[in-house]
């Protein structure tokens, strides 16, 4: 009867390393093929695709539960907000409000010609400044806010739609 024991918790304590050995390694490869974030230029296809407007705004939220973009989209009349999975690029919420006055004043500013750099070259002249992952970019008044995050630190970065300079730049630590 001893010597059944002694085999016994052996084997048993063998066994259940293999099974934890297997379980770990399932759950590693299961989360290194969800890694990858889909781009912020493949949202906004995804996000004009679904709405014929203007892309007002683009933020990527992470947490540890999940990681989302959120989109705004103007036409004439209304405001969209989008959100989609930033892992498969799904469409997992949409919303629509009548656009008032106050909205109507941004788009027209938001649009008009002075703008002449585009979203990509005002988040390549950021990076420039930041190096890290774009989470957030924004037309607004003629300046494009671009938020950076890299590590512990967090870069806000103002670029000029007119002249693609920097006119603002802040470096936050997160606690």
């Amino acid at each position: 009867m001893n010597m059944k024991k002694m085999i016994l918790i052996p084997a048993l304590v063998g066994a259940l390393g293999v099974g934890a050995v297997i379980g770990s390694t399932t759950l590693l490869t299961g989360n290194a093929q969800e890694k990858k974030i889909v781009t912020m230029q493949e949202i906004e296809k995804k996000a004009l695709a679904v709405v014929n407007g203007t892309v007002a705004d683009i933020e990527l939220d992470q947490n540890r539960y999940r990681s989302v973009y959120e989109v705004e989209v103007h036409t004439d009349t209304e405001e969209y907000d989008l959100k989609f999975d930033a892992y498969t690029g799904k469409l997992l919420k949409q919303k629509k409000e009548r656009r008032d006055d106050d909205d109507l004043d941004v788009h027209v500013t938001a649009a008009t010609p002075t703008t002449k750099i585009t979203k990509e070259q005002a988040i390549e002249k950021a990076l420039t400044k930041a190096n890290g992952t774009v989470t957030k970019i924004k037309l607004d008044d003629g300046i494009y806010e671009i938020e950076i995050k890299k590590g512990q630190y967090e870069y806000e970065v103002d670029v000029d739609a007119s002249t693609g300079e920097i006119v603002s730049f802040e470096q936050d630590k997160e606690d």
